[in-house]
C-alpha cells in the first residue's frame, strides 16, 4: 500500500496505536502518523496515562521525542508544557491530575518536542476527546496507548486501533499465535438479536470451557481482549459455538516491526495462519 494510501487511513476518524510490549516503536509510529495527517490537516493526539518507553525498538537508541507543530492540539499536563521548548496556549484544563500536573487540552503556537501525558481512566479518556472534536473541532485523532492494553478504544465511539508488533526471532512463534488470535477475535461480531446464549462474565478462561453445555449455541463475551484461551482453543471452541461480542473493537491492522528477519521469510511464516487482517510492514522506513 502506498503511502498516500495509508494517509487518509488516519483522517476523520480516532486511531489508537498499540503495541505488543513496551519499546514497540509505537512512539516511531505516532510521529509517523501525525506528519500523515498533517499533509491534510492539523491533528490531535494524547496518550493513555504516562508514557512508558524509555527507548525506541526499530533501531535500538534514545526513544524519539514527540514533535508538534503549529496547529496541532496536544493533551499533556501543565507540567510537561513548561518543560517544552514549544510555545502553547492551553484550550482547556480538566479536574483530572496525575503525579505530573494537571492534564489539559493545548493547541501549539510554536513548533517543539513534548511529551505526553493523559488520563488513566476510559471515562476520562471519553471526556477529552470529545472536546477536541465538538468542542476544538479536531477530528484526526491519535492516541498512544499503554502496550498490550486495548480496552480504552471502546471509550471512542467509531474509533479503531493499530496493533504494533515488533519482532525477532526470539518472540516469533509467540508472536504470530498472539497475531492469529487477535485477529480471529476482531472478527466476532455483536449479538444482533436475542438467542439462547450462554454468558461470559469477566474473562473467557480455560477453566470456564467446562461450564458451557451443548444447550447454548451462542457464547456471549463482553469484547475481544475477554478472550484468554489461546489460538488453538479458540479454534476448537468455535466448532461448537458461535461466538459474540457485546462490543467490536475495530482492528484496522498490524503494523510489523522485524528485527532479525527478512519480510519474504515472514511473509512464508505466516501464510494459511489465518491472519485476516492487514499488515503493514515498517512504513516509515520505506
Amino acid at each position: 500500500m502506498t503511502t498516500d494510501a495509508l494517509t487518509y487511513r488516519f483522517i476523520n476518524t480516532t486511531t489508537f496505536v498499540m503495541g505488543n510490549r513496551k519499546n514497540a516503536g509505537k512512539t516511531t509510529f505516532l510521529n509517523w502518523a501525525l506528519n500523515q495527517i498533517r499533509k491534510v490537516e492539523s491533528p490531535a493526539f494524547a496518550t493513555i496515562g504516562i508514557d512508558g518507553e524509555n527507548n525506541d525498538m526499530i533501531d535500538g537508541r534514545n526513544k524519539p521525542q514527540i514533535k508538534t507543530i503549529k496547529g496541532d492540539a496536544i493533551v499533556t499536563s501543565t507540567n510537561m508544557l513548561a518543560k517544552s521548548n514549544g510555545l502553547f496556549k492551553i484550550e482547556k484544563a480538566f479536574p483530572i491530575y496525575t503525579q505530573l500536573g494537571q492534564i489539559v487540552i493545548a493547541k501549539t503556537v510554536r513548533d517543539g518536542n513534548i511529551e505526553l501525558v493523559g488520563p488513566e481512566h476510559n471515562e476520562q479518556l471519553t471526556q477529552v476527546v470529545d472536546h477536541l472534536m465538538h468542542e476544538l473541532g479536531y477530528k484526526s485523532i491519535i492516541i498512544d496507548g499503554a502496550a498490550s492494553r486495548i480496552t480504552p478504544v471502546n471509550s471512542i465511539p467509531d474509533s479503531g486501533f493499530y496493533y504494533l508488533v515488533n519482532i525477532d526471532h526470539r518472540n516469533l512463534k509467540k508472536t504470530i499465535e498472539q497475531m492469529q488470535l487477535l485477529s480471529l477475535c476482531s472478527k466476532f461480531e455483536t449479538l444482533d438479536v436475542e438467542t439462547n446464549h450462554f454468558k461470559i462474565d469477566g474473562a473467557l478462561t480455560a477453566t470456564k470451557l467446562n461450564n458451557i453445555t451443548n444447550e447454548y449455541s451462542t457464547l456471549l463475551i463482553n469484547d475481544l481482549t475477554s478472550v484468554f484461551i489461546n489460538y488453538t482453543q479458540l479454534t476448537k471452541l468455535l466448532q461448537q459455538v458461535d461466538i459474540k461480542v457485546k462490543n467490536k473493537l475495530n482492528l484496522k491492522g498490524f503494523v510489523i516491526v522485524l528485527k532479525d528477519i527478512e519480510q519474504t521469510e515472514f511473509d512464508r511464516l505466516i501464510t494459511n495462519k489465518n491472519i485476516d487482517s492487514e499488515i503493514i510492514y515498517n512504513p516509515y522506513v520505506h
